[in-house]
């Protein structure tokens, strides 16, 4: 079973000539973004205020949130930005769909906060700000990083038996067994694992000790700590501990699956936990819990080591096509103050300022904050950016799949990765 999806920047060029034949998107005087839903869940959420209640009443104008999944929302942008006119003000892009060759697309930055600068700039991470920069031009201020974190169903743990948190991936590995079974006549996998892309299963190669694409961008899937990993995953599927139609999980049927208990652990953003204990859609409100996720003892030499847990970085970025860049500007400038990163961390963003973590409304509302600031030092991207990032990651994940259906042994899955993939790699 393949995975057919797009790679972000060979569609938004194989669609431009069809693009320019049409009008730009945005038709009325409304300020469009292009986005992911979450960021606009987490920029105008109840819990912690809406962020961009004051710059609408400032500037007399709404907000229109064209909102994608992750790489719908760079193939769509990357098409948009390409337009003559353009009709997108601001957009939200990820570090694994950046890289040198989209950098053209928008505008760089740093004049923009030479004329009018961001609040305590240096409060967010070089490294966040360098995941966006590209031959010295800053295209995008970070403004969410994404870290996983491990959650747990406690009403289904304490029925199972399943009394303490993992400090081992072995002892997930146990965990994830014994919540494999049949409650109240359903059945329930013992892991859910979203399948659209690679991140959720780097947590489970890195706990490993294994990696997909290093930084300095060689393929080492194909070493035994990744095979093992993909062979765990196998076993997992063969003999139901992931859900049977797991091949199609996104991060949505993850979040339904834990909701209403069709699953009992996963490995997802630490944000996650509003949306599991949300009371509107969850069976299981105040009952998820989330820790940070461990590495093998046998990798680690001991227990209670922590795995470089997945993160990406998302930034606000101003398209070149832009209708409205000084507003853009402006609702960027809103958007990254102290007061609106501590709201937004309320309404489950990963803040991009540490100080965040300290603030007592986060401290209340977001149990997970010292779990997740423990972690980022060691946090890893997915894969280091690069043109053909999303074809790398699909190819891999193909593999995978063939691998998990017993179309090929995981060893022998790894090494077809390997030889499509490396001719993709940067040199």
């Amino acid at each position: 079973m393949d995975i057919k999806r797009r790679n972000a920047l060979a569609a938004g060029t194989a669609l431009a000539a069809a693009a320019l034949a049409r009008p730009a998107i945005a038709q009325t005087r409304k300020f469009v973004i292009m986005s992911h839903a979450v960021h606009r869940n987490v920029s105008t959420g109840a819990r912690g205020g809406d962020s961009t209640a004051a710059w609408r009443q400032r500037n007399n104008l709404e907000i229109e949130w064209l909102t994608f999944g992750v790489e719908a929302v760079h193939e769509r942008l990357y098409r948009e930005a390409q337009l003559s006119q353009g009709g997108v003000d601001m957009a939200f892009i990820l570090e694994r769909y950046g890289g040198p060759h989209i950098a053209p697309l928008f505008e760089d930055l740093r004049p923009y906060m030479d004329a009018a600068p961001i609040e305590k700039l240096d409060e967010i991470s070089p490294s966040m700000l360098a995941a966006h920069t590209y031959r010295g031009k800053l295209i995008g201020i970070p403004f969410r990083h994404a870290t996983h974190g491990f959650f747990t169903n406690n009403v289904m743990a304490r029925e199972r038996g399943v009394t303490q948190v993992p400090q081992s991936f072995e002892e997930v590995i146990a965990a994830a067994d014994k919540l494999t079974y049949t409650r109240d006549g359903a059945r329930v996998a013992g892991y859910a694992l979203s399948m659209d892309d690679p991140s959720a299963l780097m947590d489970i190669i890195r706990a490993h000790g294994g990696d997909f694409i290093t930084r300095d961008y060689r393929f080492v899937a194909d070493q035994p700590q990744a095979v093992a990993a993909i062979a765990l995953v196998r076993d997992w599927y063969r003999r139901g501990v992931l859900p049977r139609n797991v091949m199609t999980f996104k991060t949505e049927e993850v979040i339904t699956a834990m909701q209403q208990g069709r699953a009992a652990l996963t490995n997802q953003p630490f944000g996650r936990i509003v949306n599991y204990n949300d009371p509107r859609g969850s069976r299981f409100p105040g009952e998820i819990s989330v820790a940070n996720i461990p590495m093998m003892e046998s990798v680690a030499g001991r227990k209670g080591a922590l795995v470089p847990a997945k993160t990406s970085v998302w930034a606000m970025a101003i398209p070149s096509n832009s209708p409205d860049k000084q507003r853009a500007w402006s609702l960027i400038r809103e958007l990254s103050s102290v007061e609106s990163t501590i709201r937004a961390a309320v309404n489950g963003n990963g803040p991009v300022r540490m100080s965040a973590y300290d603030d007592p409304r986060v401290r209340e509302l977001a149990p997970y904050a010292d779990l997740e600031r423990r972690v980022l030092p060691t946090a890893q991207l997915t894969v280091p950016g690069f043109d053909q990032a999303g074809r790398a990651m699909d190819i891999f994940m193909e593999e995978v799949q063939k691998a998990m259906l017993g179309a090929a042994e995981p060893q022998a899955a790894m090494n077809a990765a390997k030889s499509r993939i490396e001719p993709l790699l940067p040199s």
